[in-house]
């Protein structure tokens, strides 16, 4: 026979054991607050990955689209100067080609630099966005202004140009080659950088000088401020004497496929 005193012996381990049990169950308030850092940080790490991700599709990303945009711009260009001087203009309102050859780029340039015009090239200010007169076309006397995103396939690096560079554009007839003369960031409510003339207000009317300046973002990713580079034309080439040296490089696909041709 069992005594009362044994039985209470048998059965104070299994009482522990529950006590056991339900001490480990109890979350204390550092148990919750390491589970909730830990969650947060598992947020904020995700969260990281897709600000990545979307950075590097905004720098190279997009420059896929740029090239095919780009490609189909040319291609259309080229057929509206050969069609003549009273053919219909370019859909997209392209009329010029631009290269930089120290920076081994080019693009068609389009009119307008509203959000929709300059999505994937550079566009040219038009006479509504020059609030000192009139933009002046390509080689002629006043201020050629070109604003393009600062993207890996447009101006991203625009601020590796310096005093000197290059820059070039071809219309119909002719090679009208720029030399840098300054690089300078403003704020974007500086709007007197594309005037006629930048450097003297009272020959907006009348400029003497034909200018290229080209504007983008500043810093690269943000839009606090603006980047202008300025370029004073130096050489005017006539198309039938071909391409300027410092360009045969980089004559289009089109161009180098007509020549093969003939």
């Amino acid at each position: 026979m069992v005594s009362t005193s044994e039985r209470g012996a048998h059965r104070r381990p299994r009482a522990a054991g529950r006590r056991a049990r339900r001490d480990r169950r109890r979350l204390t308030g550092g148990d919750i607050a390491r589970g909730i850092l830990r969650t947060v940080g598992e947020l904020l790490f995700t969260a990281g990955l897709v600000m990545l991700f979307f950075a590097v599709y905004e720098v190279y990303g997009k420059q896929i689209e740029t090239d095919r945009e780009q490609q189909q711009l040319s291609q259309g260009l080229e057929e509206t100067w050969e069609a003549g001087p009273d053919s219909e203009p370019l859909p997209g309102s392209a009329d010029s080609r631009m290269y930089i050859p120290g920076l081994d780029l080019q693009w068609v340039v389009v009119n307008g630099v509203q959000p929709e015009d300059i999505r994937y090239s550079p566009g040219r200010y038009t006479d509504d966005d020059v609030a000192g007169g009139d933009s002046a076309d390509a080689g002629q006397p006043g201020n050629y202004a070109v604003a393009g995103h600062r993207t890996a396939g447009i101006f991203w690096d625009l601020d590796l140009l310096s005093d000197g560079d290059e820059i070039v554009v071809e219309d119909r007839e002719n090679y009208y080659t720029y030399k840098v003369i300054e690089e300078v960031t403003v704020t974007p409510d500086q709007v007197e950088v594309v005037d006629p003339d930048p450097f003297d207000p009272e020959n907006n009317d009348d400029p003497q000088r034909s200018l290229l300046t080209l504007t983008t973002c500043a810093p690269k990713l943000n839009n606090t401020h603006r980047l202008i580079v300025h370029a004073e034309l130096s050489d005017t080439r006539p198309k039938e004497q071909g391409m300027p040296e410092n360009i045969a490089h980089m004559a289009p696909e089109d161009d180098g496929a007509a020549k093969e041709a003939e």
